[in-house]
């Protein structure tokens, strides 16, 4: 799975909801970007993804961005005030600051704007621009987002799985016939003692996705049970590699789904 592409019909679809939002020259300069996407999207056929369309639809979405303003979909939300006192740590992924990142919300795409993820609500906060309001978006229009080239995808409950758990965002690690997602949750953990202050415990839970199955992957007999029908050569290449699950999990993982995705092609 990689970042989604502004469409042609995207294009003329933000167009046309600026027509009474700014002035005409502005919109003038849209429909011109709009023609310059469709042009390229054409010219795919025999020049596949150039700078120019590349530049042509950051372009068009960035103008829609500066031009409403508060008006866009990203301010459909409510404004998060948690606060977190007397803790050690914080909630977010990576960085107790906001940061730079993409996200395609409510069936936009929205480049280069900054956010955070808190993986104890599993929650999507949006730093306005002129403002710096932190909005706390609506998980379920989330379809996906980036932070530091980490890519995040949403997840319905009602997937198949094994062990999975509910609905939420989930890291893509790995895509393919075959799929890596990490689930990240962090909490609040309170000390017996009134000395020592509360703190974040950060836990990773792995799964893998194979014939459009869930599976949960917690140790290395259940990494070899998803590969049971490539085991003995799975097994030997993680022996000669020296992956060691209880050590490096995630890479464990990853490298040894991307091993079985050649057996079986």
């Amino acid at each position: 799975m990689g970042y989604c592409n502004v469409s042609t019909f995207t294009a003329v679809k933000l167009s046309y909801h600026l027509e009474n939002k700014m002035p005409k020259h502005c919109l003038y300069c849209l429909l011109l970007l709009a023609i310059l996407t469709a042009k390229n999207s054409f010219a795919q056929t025999y020049l596949s993804d150039t700078a120019l369309s590349r530049s042509a639809q950051t372009n068009l979405i960035q103008l829609y961005i500066d031009s409403i303003k508060e008006n866009l979909r990203l301010y459909n939300g409510t404004e998060f005030t948690a606060a977190y006192r007397s803790s050690a740590g914080h909630p977010f992924f990576e960085s107790s600051e906001p940061q730079q990142g993409d996200i395609f919300y409510n069936e936009i795409y929205y480049p280069g704007v900054r956010l955070s993820y808190d993986l104890t609500r599993d929650e999507i906060i949006f730093v306005t621009p002129s403002d710096n309001l932190n909005i706390k978006l609506i998980t379920e229009k989330v379809s996906w987002f980036s932070i530091q080239n980490h890519l995040f995808i949403y997840i319905s409950g009602d997937s198949n799985a094994v062990n999975f758990r509910r609905s939420g965002f989930y890291e893509l690690a790995y895509d393919g016939i075959y799929s890596v997602l990490i689930k990240r949750k962090k909490a609040l953990e309170q000390s017996s003692r009134e000395e020592n202050v509360s703190k974040f415990i950060e836990r990773t839970y792995y799964y893998a996705r194979k014939d459009e199955v869930y599976y949960a992957i917690d140790s290395r007999r259940s990494l070899l049970s998803l590969c049971k029908d490539k085991k003995p050569e799975v097994a030997k290449y993680m022996q000669r590699e020296k992956l060691d699950f209880k050590k490096d999990p995630g890479n464990t993982i990853i490298k040894t789904i991307n091993y079985y995705t050649q057996l079986k092609n």
